[in-house]
């Protein structure tokens, strides 16, 4: 990133990007939500459904959201390796953490697999933003407009 976009990088470009990742998100919710159905439904009787399914339905969820948040959201040009192994590792220790909750308030405590789904997602949203913001798409990478890349993939497609 340039050094005056770098200079020019403040709070509100910050909520900026929040909003644009909370559009994305919605998106992204949504997948994850139908992987979770599914696999929820299609779990049976397992001791730990809900907890098993949220977990398939996160990591498979995460790789989508990855990619969209570098696009759209962060317009990133972070080597894609690097960014994907970030991202993963940010989402693996909120996975971790979220599996945990939904297993001890969905498969043990017994409250609603849905409703523990909706604090989950809630809960840990923001503080991915500051994670994938800071640690796997970071200011100093540089960005990207969607036009830009766009053009680029088009460039090679024709090479």
């Amino acid at each position: 990133m340039k050094d005056h976009q770098l200079e020019n990088y403040n709070l509100r470009t910050l909520m900026i990007e929040y909003a644009y990742f909370c559009a994305v998100g919605t998106l992204n919710v949504l997948i994850f939500f139908a992987m979770y159905s599914l696999t929820y439904s299609v779990a049976g009787e397992i001791e730990y459904r809900a907890a098993s399914a949220w977990s398939v339905s996160y990591l498979l969820s995460s790789i989508i959201s990855h990619s969209m948040h570098r696009w759209f959201t962060f317009r990133s040009i972070s080597p894609y390796g690097r960014s994907l192994a970030l991202t993963m590792a940010v989402y693996t220790i909120l996975l971790i953490i979220s599996t945990f909750s939904q297993a001890i308030l969905a498969d043990r405590m017994g409250f609603d697999h849905l409703a523990v789904w909706a604090l989950n997602t809630a809960a840990f949203g923001f503080l991915s933003f500051i994670a994938l913001r800071f640690i796997a798409f970071p200011m100093s990478d540089g960005t990207i407009s969607v036009r830009e890349r766009m053009e680029i993939a088009k460039l090679g497609r024709r090479s």
